[in-house]
């Protein structure tokens, strides 16, 4: 994939369900890597590839062990699209093959949560998608996101958090909704100050206890 390939993704190809039985699809047929999913769905855009890789984590309990390398990985999506590249994964994760199972899992969760969504998800807001500087602002979110989710915080919630701020903004990019974009950004604003005080709060008790 080349730079000079890379055009600005058109987010309405194809509906989100239809994004996911695609999944689906790919997943029943056998295992499943990142290079597969971005030679099928890369065309599509970060936002949908960012989608899937959070979705086993829109659960409370912090998913050890796969927390840190998908947060790596999602925040360096979120760069890439920031700076208005194609995706790109380093090799070692590319052909990394994830459980048929896990991706089952999360593709179904995805599914129930976008049937009980989709009536209060339509086009609006464009003027924010035309803006210049939209995907670099939805892409520095969700590398801040991914940073906050690849942290090793066996607390609960501390996975849900960030995964729900990708997935909202994520699904506001692909079905060009500018009303769940503007919700993903608000939603990263609450959630990047509850991180700052899990990390700022125990710093001052130690000091203070000194």
């Amino acid at each position: 994939m080349t730079d000079s390939g890379f055009t600005r993704p058109v987010w309405r190809c194809c509906r989100l369900s239809e994004d996911l039985e695609e999944v689906l699809r790919l997943a029943e047929e056998g295992p499943v890597t990142a290079r597969l999913l971005l030679d099928h769905l890369a065309a599509r855009g970060h936002a949908l590839l960012a989608l899937l890789l959070v979705l086993p984590f829109l659960q409370p309990v912090p998913l050890v062990g796969l927390s840190t390398p998908i947060g790596l990985a999602l925040a360096l999506l979120g760069a890439f699209m920031a700076l208005g590249k194609p995706p790109w994964l380093p090799q070692r994760w590319l052909d990394k093959e994830l459980s048929p199972q896990v991706v089952l899992r999360a593709v179904k969760i995805g599914q129930r949560l976008l049937t009980r969504a989709e009536r209060f998800i339509r086009p609006r807001g464009r003027w924010l998608h035309a803006h210049p500087w939209a995907n670099a602002m939805a892409g520095l979110i969700i590398a801040v996101s991914g940073v906050e989710l690849a942290l090793p915080l066996p607390i609960i919630f501390t996975n849900t958090m960030p995964a729900l701020v990708i997935a909202v903004l994520s699904v506001g990019l692909l079905e060009q909704d500018g009303l769940w974009v503007a919700l993903g950004g608000m939603l990263f604003l609450a959630v990047a100050v509850v991180f700052l005080s899990l990390i700022v709060l125990p710093v001052l008790g130690l000091h203070l206890l000194l």
